[in-house]
């Protein structure tokens, strides 16, 4: 679950910068960037994915509503972000993008501080 964790922070950061990028040369969202979106919402499916099946498998955490909101939080920020970089034809809608993928890893760091050991 560690490994999984580090390939969503990577995942968050590439986006975040690729959004930043397209904002400061002034770029639409293009494939590459809703691409990365995507590619960032999958990695966060996978992580919940892969939490819940621990979770049916007898390890409950401590509060998984506050768990779960989470996850579902970034991932609702992540397709938010990408849905409005791409309906944003200018440069604020990268840097949305983007900035959802910022967000996205804050909420990861807080899961690990929340749950330390138990969650990676």
């Amino acid at each position: 679950m560690a490994a999984l964790s580090i390939v969503v922070a990577v995942l968050c950061g590439l986006t975040a910068l690729l959004g930043l990028y397209y904002a400061l040369r002034e770029l639409a969202a293009d494939l590459v960037l809703l691409g990365a979106c995507a590619l960032l919402t999958v990695g966060w499916v996978v992580l919940g994915l892969a939490l819940g099946l621990r979770d049916l498998g007898g390890g409950t955490p401590e509060d998984p509503i506050t768990l779960y909101g989470y996850l579902i939080t970034a991932v609702v920020l992540v397709v938010g972000g990408g849905w409005l970089g791409l309906f944003e034809r200018s440069r604020w809608g990268s840097l949305v993008a983007g900035l959802g993928a910022l967000v996205s890893a804050v909420l990861l760091m807080r899961l690990h501080q929340i749950w330390p050991g138990g969650f990676a």
